[in-house]
Order: structure tokens, then sequence, then C-alpha cells
């Protein structure tokens, strides 16, 4: 078990703390003390909370994309830990592929053992929504400072925040649609402010990937959190699993995702 200590922003207080309780419940947290206080951009709360380390990264990855939530911020209460767990415990859960096509340009395997850097993903957002679209850079950036073992699920964890992000800033708004609407109207116009992609028979094709170069690391699972985050807040249910299928950087003309829930 560990203590964390989450704080949160948002544009109004009622009905925040039972909203963000329900969640932190919902995984296994206890709420051991909270604080409520108001500023100028909105109000504050500040939550110290008691759970399972292996749920640490899926709640904290739901409080930040709470459509009440404006900004998070999550750490370990200092000095409470009280079972210290390894890193690798707080690791999200991460869906494995299918066993890829055998094709030259069907991306390699990818290990899952090791969790995405959460300390560096949470520096890198607020650059991320300051110059999105053009956001290529800073990705570039984040899969230098961490370690390459954590690449993969760092990008996906940073794709997840960025489409939840997106979605909310665009699409809250509209009625639940199904998959296939939710992609034609959502997710494939809100890839094009990144990319040049194309759906088509069921699958999103990105053309000339800025993340994946021939030869180079695959950045498609990105996208594959971007799309993940940009759709579980429009459809019925929530989740959403993406699957990269052919990747440019392993030789394909184009990378490929399929989608579903």
């Amino acid at each position: 078990m560990i203590e964390l200590e989450v704080q949160v922003l948002s544009d109004r207080r009622e009905g925040l703390l039972v909203e963000l309780g329900r969640v932190v419940v919902a995984n296994g947290y206890t709420l051991l003390r909270q604080r409520l206080s108001q500023d100028s951009r909105g109000t504050w709360l500040t939550m110290i909370i008691r759970g399972p380390a292996e749920r640490q990264l899926a709640l904290e990855e739901e409080l930040a994309t709470h459509s009440r939530v404006l900004s998070f911020e999550g750490s370990l209460s200092e000095g409470r830990a009280a079972a210290p767990a390894p890193m690798q415990a707080a690791a999200p859960p991460v869906h494995a592929p299918a066993p890829a096509p055998s094709s030259p340009s069907a991306p390699a395997p990818v290990p899952h053992g090791a969790g995405p850097d959460v300390g560096q993903v949470e520096s890198t957002l607020p650059q991320l929504a300051r110059d999105y679209p053009k956001i290529f850079p800073w990705l570039r950036n984040l899969e230098h400072a961490v370690t390459a073992d954590a690449r993969e699920a760092s990008l996906q964890l940073a794709g997840r925040r960025t489409g939840a992000w997106v979605y909310k800033r665009d699409y809250a708004m509209g009625a639940k649609l199904s998959l296939v609407d939710a992609i034609k109207r959502i997710a494939v116009p809100a890839m094009r402010e990144l990319a040049t992609v194309d759906w088509r028979d069921g699958q999103l094709l990105i053309q000339n990937s800025p993340l994946c170069s021939p030869g180079g690391h695959s950045g498609c699972r990105f996208f594959s959190g971007y799309l993940e985050g940009v759709l579980g807040g429009s459809v019925a249910p929530q989740t959403v699993f993406v699957r990269n299928l052919f990747c440019r950087s392993h030789g394909a003309a184009s990378c490929v995702l399929e989608i579903s829930h």
C-alpha cells in the first residue's frame, strides 16, 4: 500500500470532492484527508489517499482526464509510503497486441515490462498543450529524456493524456456516439491536426508519420494512446483499444492502426 498526495484544479467547487472521491474509491483507494481552496484560477482540491501501488497509474490517469479536472498533479506523500513497492508495479494496464502478421513491414514485438516515466510525461504535458498541434519537437524531447525501456509506454501515456485533453476541449459537449461514428466525426478530424490520415476499411492509415522514420524507432504508441484518449469519452462503453498493425519505421508504406472496443 502507498499514500499519494493528489492536487487538482477545477472550474467550480460544487460536487468536486464527491465526483473525484468516487474515482478514488473505485480504484481501491481510501481518502484519508482533503483540503479545498479557491484562487483566481478556480477551485483547488488536495487529497491524501492510500491504496494499492499497482493501481496508482490507472487512478492518476482517470483523475487527470476527468471532465471536472483542468490541471492535475500527483506524487507519493512524503514519508508515508506504507510498504514500498517497485516502480514497475505502478505501470498502467497495457493491452497486449494480438500476434502481428508475419510480414517484414509489421512492427517488431514491444516488451511491456517497463511502465511510463510519469514525471517526464507530466512535465511535458504543459508544453504539448501550449504548442498544440505543433507538438512533435516536445515528443522527441520526451523520447530522449526517458530510458529506452520506458520510451514506448511514456509515449502512449502522453498520447492518452493529450487525446483526452483535446476531447474535453473540442468535443465533450456532444452526445455519445457509436465507435464508427466517433472515429469519423472525432478521431479522424482530431488526427488530421497532427498528421495526414485516412480511414479505410476499418483501419486508420497515417502517411509519413512525423514520429516514425524509416529504420528508426516507432512512435505509433503515441498515436495509439492519443486515439484511446480522444475516443474514450465519446463512445459508450468508454473502453477503446488501439492496435498497431504496421509501422513506417519497420518498412511499411504507412503506419496502420486498428481501433476496437
